[in-house]
């Protein structure tokens, strides 16, 4: 009786090795096929330096590619391509990841292609990334989707820069502290200074200091635009 071949664990290692790496390969080549091909702008984001990666779609969108991304610098070609009136967008996103953790970030921009005159309207979202060794935040993940084929009505527009707004005040809210915060939602609740002060059982001239600082922080200039502004971000 002829003696059965039988392959040893060791002969067997390299064809698994081989096959999972084959297997691996198409994974990659996949997911970079969806990362480059998706309908949307997907680029990270250095808190330091700005963009510092961007997918085709990205590239294509607005006309300037990687290379020449990198070469002007990630934060020049951001207020480049975005709308002078909403560089308060990635300045927002930088503060908002500078001081809180975990949280999403978005707004509504505009931006132009190189070559293009005219801006579009984008929806921006971001996420914390890759983090430091201290645990703050690095790097963002940004998603952008061209909202101008969706709007084509200005009421569809104004909708969308409502909600914008709405989305600033409440990253306004988050900066205050929070014993600001309670002296906000009792101002909202229409309570007097010397009323919030007897509630929380400080003095009048510390209830007048909050708010104060709770003004400057969200940068209004009378109660009536204080009011509206923490209404619209949902507290009171």
């Amino acid at each position: 009786m002829p003696e059965q071949q039988t392959t040893t664990p060791l002969e067997q290692q390299p064809h698994d090795l081989e096959t999972e790496l084959s297997i691996l390969r198409e994974k990659v080549a996949f997911l970079e096929r969806i990362v480059h091909e998706v309908p949307a702008s997907i680029y990270i984001s250095s808190l330091e330096k700005g963009v510092v990666w961007c997918n085709k779609t990205n590239e294509e969108t607005l006309g300037y590619t990687l290379d020449e991304i990198l070469e002007m610098g990630g934060w020049e070609y951001l207020y480049k391509i975005v709308h002078p009136d909403d560089h308060n967008i990635p300045d927002d996103s930088v503060d908002h990841y500078q001081h809180f953790d975990g949280a999403e970030f978005g707004g509504i921009f505009r931006a132009k292609h190189k070559e293009a005159k005219d801006y579009k309207w984008f929806m921006g979202w971001a996420k914390a990334y890759s983090k430091n060794q201290e645990g703050q935040v690095k790097e963002l993940l940004c998603v952008d989707v061209d909202l101008s084929p969706q709007m084509n009505t200005d009421k569809q527009l104004a909708a969308a820069l409502k909600e914008n707004l709405k989305l600033k005040h409440k990253l306004l809210i988050k900066s205050l502290r929070q014993r600001e915060l309670e002296v906000l939602t009792l101002v909202c609740k229409g309570f007097s200074t010397k009323e919030i002060a007897e509630k929380l059982f400080i003095s009048i001239n510390t209830v007048s200091t909050h708010r104060k600082n709770i003004q400057h922080k969200l940068g209004t200039n009378n109660v009536a635009d204080l009011v509206s502004l923490a209404k619209e971000a949902g507290l009171g």
